[in-house]
């Protein structure tokens, strides 16, 4: 992949929309997630968009909607990418309750289980690798008090990122990108 403009004008985009988030129970930039994504993503696809969309696969989910809109990103980026971002994103279900968060988990579900463009399936699993890694490097400084930091607790979230992988193995998808998902997700269920 070459670097354009287009991925240049996403990471600024980025970079704004995530300027003062930080990633939960921790002191690092948000930002840092979506470009680990990004960058993971090349590891199985040569795709600019499914790099533009692993940098701006949260800006729907995480951002205030009044900052920036499907219609904003449309309009910067194309019917394409809002397709990709819309695939990866969670609805807006404010409400801190486990039924908001099983609502929310189900319809990602559904949108990856109904998705034949591999590349959000591989952004998808890029996010979710990405998020494993950080919850056993969390895991490691904190310990089980990591998962105050979450809506579900540890079995829900493992619930979920194995449900994601069903789905995941149900795609065309390179071997490797499943063999290295199985991988985070022993690891995060081994920790103790």
């Amino acid at each position: 992949m070459v670097y354009s403009e287009k991925i240049n004008k996403a990471i600024k985009v980025a970079t704004r929309l995530h300027d003062g988030q930080f990633r939960k129970g921790s002191t690092i930039p948000y930002i840092a997630h979506p470009f680990a994504v990004a960058l993971l993503t090349q590891k199985y696809i040569d795709s600019e968009d499914t790099f533009i969309g692993g940098v701006l696969h949260d800006v729907l989910e995480d951002v205030p909607a009044r900052n920036y809109t499907s219609e904003d990103l449309a309009n910067d980026f194309g019917h394409d990418i809002l397709n990709i971002v819309e695939t990866v994103s969670e609805p807006d279900i404010k409400t801190p309750t486990q039924e908001a968060w099983r609502a929310r988990k189900y319809s990602y579900l559904n949108n990856i289980q109904n998705s034949n463009d591999i590349r959000p399936l591989i952004i998808s699993a890029c996010d979710k690798m990405h998020n494993m890694g950080e919850l056993a490097y969390g895991y490691d400084e904190l310990g089980e008090s990591i998962w105050t930091y979450f809506a579900a607790k540890r079995e829900r979230e493992i619930w979920f990122y194995e449900e994601v992988l069903n789905i995941l193995k149900t795609k065309v998808l390179p071997p490797e990108l499943i063999e290295e998902y199985i991988s985070r997700l022993d690891k995060l269920k081994s920790l103790e």
